[in-house]
């Protein structure tokens, strides 16, 4: 389907996450080398790409400026196919995460310091130049070719970046009044339903959007009720979803697992004097 091509490169990345997390834990350097390395081909396969295809990019960006959906649709099937839904091209972002996890763990086992007010100031100033850049700052940009291929290679690296260092300062008890949001008791609750809200939000989007007979008027009023009614609605069908599906499935494989799990010594010997205990004639 249309959007869960992203499962697949996910489960891809899982696969072969072993392969990093062993040697960032034990051969850091070696860790850091695998890393560095995927990062240089997920570069270069992306800049070739869209070098090598530029044609593809810069019809996509003039069709949809001047409203040729027949061409435009031919070219975004084409970019699609060759560079968006690719594992290798959108491997970067899963690479900083796992550098941050890294990186995290490996501080608070240390029992790093805090960081100092202008080490703060300067990550704050960096991130948020990043993450605005690159949401708005290339808006309407006609690239060259190499431009092209420097944005395709480079953004979204840069934005999951920018993101990494909000989760750092927050993990590390540093985010401020960013962290109290984040961590806002309200919040949990939809988090529990976030993917499932993803699986579904387009299901609900493409039934809306094929069984209507009139055209959609684009106003800020009318987009906001839309939004909001789509929003309620996902959320309502990803909560019946979770507790149809994902919670029951949570809850056996926690049960498995437990029931596998070695017992600890302490247990058993806890367990082995409990019944001594009880099977032992009560004193008259």
């Amino acid at each position: 389907m249309g959007w869960t091509w992203y499962l697949a490169d996910d489960m891809q990345f899982y696969v072969i996450s072993p392969l990093f997390l062993i040697t960032l834990w034990r051969r850091p350097k070696v860790g850091y080398s695998l890393l560095g390395l995927f990062f240089c081909i997920t570069f270069a396969w992306n800049f070739g790409v869209t070098y090598e295809n530029y044609g593809i990019y810069s019809l996509l960006t003039r069709d949809l400026l001047f409203g040729n959906i027949n061409k435009m649709s031919y070219s975004m099937a084409n970019y699609i196919d060759i560079l968006y839904v690719k594992p290798y091209t959108r491997i970067g972002p899963y690479l900083v995460g796992l550098l941050l996890a890294s990186y995290v763990c490996r501080r608070t086992r240390n029992n790093s310091p805090s960081l100092n007010w202008l080490t703060l100031l300067v990550g704050w100033i960096v991130a948020s130049f990043i993450l605005l850049t690159c949401k708005f700052g290339f808006h309407d940009q006609d690239f060259t070719n190499v431009e092209a291929s420097f944005y395709n290679a480079l953004i979204r690296v840069a934005f999951a970046s920018g993101l990494g260092w909000v989760i750092f300062v927050c993990v590390v008890g540093q985010g401020g009044v960013v962290n109290s949001i984040l961590s806002w008791k309200a919040m949990i609750p939809l988090s529990r339903i976030t993917y499932c809200s993803y699986l579904v939000h387009r299901i609900i989007l493409m039934i809306y959007l094929n069984s209507s007979r009139e055209l959609i008027i684009y106003t800020d009023s009318n987009m906001v009720i839309l939004y909001l009614a789509i929003l309620v609605m996902t959320y309502a069908v990803a909560l019946v979803t979770s507790l149809l599906f994902e919670v029951p499935v949570l809850r056996l494989e926690t049960l498995i697992r437990n029931k596998l799990a070695p017992r600890k010594e302490t247990d058993i010997t806890l367990t082995k004097t409990t019944t001594r205990i009880s099977n032992e004639p009560s004193e008259k």
